[in-house]
């Protein structure tokens, strides 16, 4: 048997990612900057108030390192043609000048999109009690989107509610739509007897060999009936026929020869292909491939391995959405499928709730605090906010993180909801495809922006929303441990 890694991802700040995506653009303008006039000799030193008085504010901490303490006002979103322009003010309450980039992503949570800056966006320098200006621009943002959520890069995180007015032209005949921007958001849960991860545009099924098929065997079981029914009622239910072939891949855990692996993997997937067929019938077209233990998307080797090898033992069915006509996302959450019924994106909220419940981790020599807040929902999503604080002795290293070994790359995916039923579990929101050691998550794309001791470092991760208007749930902080009947309000 061959030796075999399962690539554990870096956490990479979902900021740094968008930075690295707009270097890459073929729009190599840079990004816009107005800087107010500074106040006079003699004038007062608070800092200047926002330009327009009606935009919404937070104040926080921005950026790695040496962060930079300051308010934000970000008052809409423009569409102007074939772009939309973001507006936002930063004043810095610092005593001192510092630089930092500031990249703000722009979420649409109904219609489960990120939209990246489309120009590099460089490093600016912030003036104490100064009021800068910045301009980010994106791609033009569909008509019936009437608000979306914009990350900033800091314990303000996002802000809700954020408006879209303009109009957007529309695209010329010949002009071809950037396929990384927007780019898709992805729903990832895990079930007894499958895994899910879907966005608008495809769905990738897992479903556990151990109910297919008994221990070594290419024969369906008894229970593989109904498995296999529900699964071609929502292929039937959400495919495009017309588009790419029903993508049906059989895989194995690390155990056994890696000849008898992919022979193994190889005649499942033909099962099941075959099962799904007699229920779809011919409209559809069908790809079958083994790929044995080449594939596996847990770790096995640790004190959960038995659980690792079962979800690394399953048959993949991959497929495109059907797409709806465009417009009818805007108020609902219908393509995230049966979840939270017609749920709007939220509307902005300047301060979180008071704090839920508290539970500790030891991480090495330092005590670390996590205060859950109450949890909102946001179109699709439930976001979970919390603080993260140091109890001591020392402080929290700047790159502190809280990465599942199965989903390395964000800040926090080692936290998750338990669904209604005890078993199912909600993972953060993933940005586009797996990407290996660049893979990134809905979050603040740091753990820590304040690392002293008793410092509160705000933060938040999106997490989809389980089926049903729930009003509690049950959050489990990764390291720090689960919290029962948490609001969502």
């Amino acid at each position: 048997m061959s030796a075999r890694r399962l690539s554990a991802p870096l956490v990479l700040p979902l900021a740094v990612v968008v930075l690295l995506a707009a270097a890459c653009s073929t729009d190599s303008r840079p990004p816009q900057e107005v800087e107010p006039p500074q106040a006079k000799p003699g004038a007062s030193s608070a800092p200047t108030q926002p330009q327009t008085g009606t935009g919404l504010i937070k104040e926080g901490w921005f950026g790695g390192g040496d962060a930079l303490h300051a308010k934000v006002e970000i008052r809409e979103v423009e569409r102007q043609g074939a772009k939309s322009v973001l507006k936002l003010t930063v004043t810095s309450l610092d005593s001192a000048a510092k630089s930092m980039a500031f990249p703000v992503p722009l979420i649409d949570p109904v219609g489960r999109k990120l939209y990246r800056p489309v120009s590099p966006n460089t490093a600016v320098q912030f003036q104490p009690n100064v009021a800068r200006e910045l301009i980010s621009e994106y791609p033009a943002i569909p008509q019936a989107v009437t608000r979306v959520t914009a990350l900033t890069p800091g314990t303000a995180g996002e802000y809700t509610g954020v408006p879209v007015t303009g109009v957007a032209s529309s695209p010329a005949s010949d002009a071809q739509p950037d396929a990384a921007n927007p780019v898709d958001l992805y729903d990832i849960t895990e079930g007894e007897i499958r895994d899910v991860t879907s966005s608008g545009s495809d769905v990738t099924v897992n479903l556990r060999t151990d109910v297919l098929f008994a221990v070594d065997s290419a024969k369906l079981s008894g229970r593989a009936k109904a498995v296999l029914d529900q699964a071609a009622q929502e292929i039937k239910a959400k495919a495009d026929s017309a588009k790419q072939p029903l993508t049906v891949t059989g895989h194995t855990d690390s155990k056994g020869a890696d000849d008898h692996n992919l022979k193994l993997s190889r005649e499942r997937a033909e099962a099941v292909a075959k099962e799904l067929k007699t229920r779809l019938g011919e409209s559809y077209r069908y790809s079958t491939e083994g790929k044995g233990e080449t594939a596996l998307i847990a770790k096995e080797g640790d004190k959960d391995d038995a659980q690792a090898r079962a979800r690394n033992r399953r048959v993949e069915i991959s497929y495109v959405v059907r797409q709806q006509t465009q417009g009818t996302t805007a108020t609902t959450t219908a393509p995230a499928g049966n979840r939270g019924g017609t749920v709007q994106p939220a509307t902005f909220r300047a301060q979180d709730g008071k704090t839920v419940a508290s539970r500790y981790g030891r991480f090495g020599a330092e005590k670390r605090r996590l205060d859950v807040k109450p949890f909102y929902r946001d179109g699709a999503y439930i976001v979970a906010v919390f603080d993260l604080v140091s109890e001591g002795p020392g402080t929290t290293p700047a790159n502190a993180a809280y990465p599942h070994k199965d989903y390395a790359g964000g800040a926090f995916t080692s936290f998750s909801i338990v669904g209604p039923n005890g078993k199912d579990i909600y993972r953060a929101v993933r940005v586009g495809q797996s990407a290996g050691e660049a893979t990134v998550y809905v979050d603040p794309g740091r753990s820590t922006y304040r690392t002293g001791q008793n410092q509160p470092s705000r933060a938040f991760v999106y997490i989809p929303a389980p089926p049903g208007n729930l009003t509690t749930v049950v959050f489990d902080g990764g390291p720090f441990g689960k919290v029962n009947n948490v609001p969502v309000q």
